[in-house]
């Protein structure tokens, strides 16, 4: 799965990762329900993190909260930690960006199912990554079978 940073001088990033609750194999996913697919494919709701790298873990929200979460959208706010990889990712020249807005939305249908399918970030004045305000992750993980 892969997530695309849509904003500035961005970063390529993968998707989606930990969370609780989770729908597991063993009880079947509620279709009245709006999930996020992590890295590993499974159903969550209102994870405490979303990791937007999952080859190596570069670029996450971390400590999200969540205020809202429905089945047309959810709003929360959470830090952003991104390595910037300059001059290389060895480096850990680190960036965190503390309570940014979160906003999921992009409902798309998984079968029966309805997944988020965007995350956008909205940082203080000229607070966020490339001195922008605003970001948005696209998310297209398939749902593991």
């Amino acid at each position: 799965m892969q997530v695309r940073k849509i904003f500035g001088a961005a970063f390529a990033v993968l998707a989606l990762a930990s969370a609780v609750p989770s729908a597991s194999a063993a009880t079947a996913p509620d279709p009245t329900k709006s999930y996020l697919v992590d890295c590993g494919g499974n159903l969550k709701i209102k994870p405490k993190q979303i990791v937007f790298a999952c080859g190596d873990g570069n670029t996450f929200i971390k400590g999200i909260t969540w205020s809202t979460w429905d089945m047309n959208g959810a709003v929360g706010k959470g830090t952003l930690v991104t390595n910037v990889c300059l001059p290389t990712c060895g480096a850990n020249n680190i960036l965190t960006y503390k309570k940014v807005k979160i906003t999921l939305g992009g409902l798309a249908s998984e079968g029966a199912l309805n997944v988020f399918s965007q995350v956008e970030g909205a940082f203080k004045s000229d607070g966020g990554p490339a001195m922008s305000s605003r970001a948005t992750w696209v998310i297209d993980n398939p749902v593991k079978s």
